[in-house]
């Protein structure tokens, strides 16, 4: 974390020319549709008075825009019912956060209508600032690689990966975790993400590669230097981004250039089998294959094994470390509670209880009966929000009316108050900021089969979106991988809960946001023990 408190201070410096760029930019928008915009929305942080206001207030959103926001959604997503202007280094200006209020109209609206276009991927790239760490721009603007995620990673094909994630998981906790009966210290963080990592790799890429201890630790630090450093990156402005950028990328471009080098070998192989004649019987099952089929139809330039595995290392950053980044936290959510022997005594009693009822937890109807690991894993995803505020729309086209005399227009992002309404006491009355693992699944506890089966629309799970939990998407938009990735963090959640004791070490977790970015614990450390 050194390089990042450097880093953080040479930004805190060299952001203050965007005090310049404010003035000339407050100028140049002062007659234009998007400065009109500006001029008719509450802005959150801007001192009334003083030089520069505006400008300061883009500064001091680098370690403030989690009070900014806690501001704007009391004063004016809640009480009016209105949007607000956030100052962010991350647009150089602003952006328009919504109210929950106009949440499902804009969420579930096709992209293009007749007066205007939406897009959710400018977002989603600039978030980690992509564009520095891969140069090849059809990686991130022609997503073919999530097409395969729709077709093959729905809720109908989880019975074909649960034994393999299975299988895999229980490998991996033995070679990293270890099966010692004496207690251990190691860093929670890698050591979670780690298994989620080596666990997805076998589905993305198959054995034996998926193992190889190389590439496994290649891909986590390019994991690490990819989602911190886009947090970095955004602490400066854009015109100074395209300068910093690219100094900062070098540890994750340099990174990746080593997973890509790992790749290459085993893609071209597979290429040469799908392209030769007559070896339809020697092609594997499994995500690799399936990305090279979705390519061919794209044209022949995407069957370049450099470019899939672009696109397989652009994967891992949604697909893998993403879950990585929501099962560590639930594990350290869970240990790290007041209520830690409570929410472990009641976890472990259910998963011995499904795991005998079903011969272990390698089938679907094992893993969806883990209603307690469930609702701890969504709980943790609730309180320990990846950022701010998220579900980024930009207006790529036209304009987009939100009511009250508010138009948005072609270049101006727009986001939702997610962290604020996942803490809000409207949704969660019940101590809404304290982690409660059984949160979604105590309501339920006691029932018989039928009571079950006449309130099973009612269970809120991982992988069901709503107006007031949003960590996976909500409408056109929602997360493809969900159900992958909530199978997968529940069978490695439950054989922690079976297999070992685990105390977390030092302080209590204290979370702060860089930017719009919540810096994950990185170096946490636990104490873990196989169970006698």
């Amino acid at each position: 974390m050194a390089w990042i408190n450097s880093w953080l201070l040479v930004a805190l410096l060299a952001v203050g020319l965007s005090l310049l760029q404010g003035i000339v930019s407050a100028v140049l928008h002062r007659n234009t549709k998007e400065g009109a915009l500006w001029v008719k929305l509450d802005a959150v942080g801007v001192a009334s008075g003083g030089l520069f206001p505006w400008g300061r207030a883009i500064v001091t959103s680098i370690i403030s825009t989690r009070a900014f926001a806690d501001e704007g959604y009391t004063k004016f997503s809640k009480a009016l019912c209105r949007p607000y202007a956030l100052p962010t280094t991350w647009t150089g200006k602003a952006i328009v956060v919504v109210p929950p209020s106009r949440m499902h109209q804009l969420l579930t609206r096709p992209d293009k209508q007749i007066d205007s276009e939406i897009t959710n991927i400018p977002g989603l790239v600039e978030t980690v600032q992509m564009p520095f760490v891969i140069s090849d721009p059809d990686i991130y603007q022609n997503t073919i690689h999530f097409d395969v995620v729709r077709k093959k990673m729905s809720k109908k094909d989880m019975q074909f990966f649960a034994p393999i994630t299975d299988e895999e998981i229980g490998l991996a906790y033995e070679d990293i975790w270890g099966g010692s009966n004496e207690w251990k210290t190691i860093n929670g963080w890698d050591a979670c993400g780690q298994v989620i990592a080596r666990t997805a790799q076998r589905i993305l890429i198959g054995l034996p590669l998926a193992r190889d201890e190389k590439l496994l630790e290649a891909s986590r630090l390019y994991a690490n230097a990819v989602l911190l450093g886009g947090a970095l990156m955004n602490c400066f402005p854009p015109f100074l981004r395209k300068f910093v950028g690219p100094i900062i990328a070098l540890r994750a471009r340099y990174f990746r250039a080593r997973c890509v080098s790992m790749l290459v070998p085993i893609i071209t192989t597979r290429l040469r089998i799908f392209t030769a004649p007559k070896q339809a019987d020697k092609v594997p099952d499994d995500f690799l294959q399936w990305m090279i089929e979705v390519a061919a139809k794209g044209g022949p330039e995407q069957l370049n094994a450099t470019r899939i595995a672009n696109r397989l290392i652009a994967l891992m950053t949604p697909l893998i470390f993403a879950t990585c980044y929501v099962f560590s936290h639930a594990v350290l959510d869970v240990h790290g509670s007041p209520d830690k022997e409570e929410f472990i005594s009641g976890l472990y009693a259910e998963c011995k209880d499904i795991s005998e009822k079903h011969g272990g937890l390698g089938t679907v109807e094992a893993v969806d009966s883990l209603y307690r690991i469930d609702s701890t894993i969504r709980e943790s995803m609730r309180t320990s929000d990846v950022a701010v505020t998220n579900l980024f729309r930009d207006v790529s086209a036209g304009k987009v009316n939100l009511g009250d005399g508010i138009t948005v227009t072609k270049g101006v992002r727009m986001a939702f108050p997610t962290q604020n309404i996942h803490l809000d006491p409207e949704y969660y009355n019940k101590e809404p900021k304290r982690f409660d693992a059984f949160r979604f699944s105590r309501g339920f506890e006691g029932l018989d089969e039928a009571g079950l089966r006449a309130r099973a629309q009612e269970r809120e799970l991982v992988v069901t979106p709503t107006l007031s939990f949003l960590p996976l998407g909500y409408g056109r938009h929602a997360c493809p991988g969900r159900w992958f990735a909530a199978q997968t963090m529940k069978q490695a959640l439950a054989y922690i809960v079976l297999n070992y004791d685990v105390e977390l070490t030092g302080k209590p977790i204290t979370r702060k946001a860089l930017v719009n970015t919540m810096v994950p614990p990185v170096g946490t450390q636990i104490r873990i023990r196989r169970k006698t």
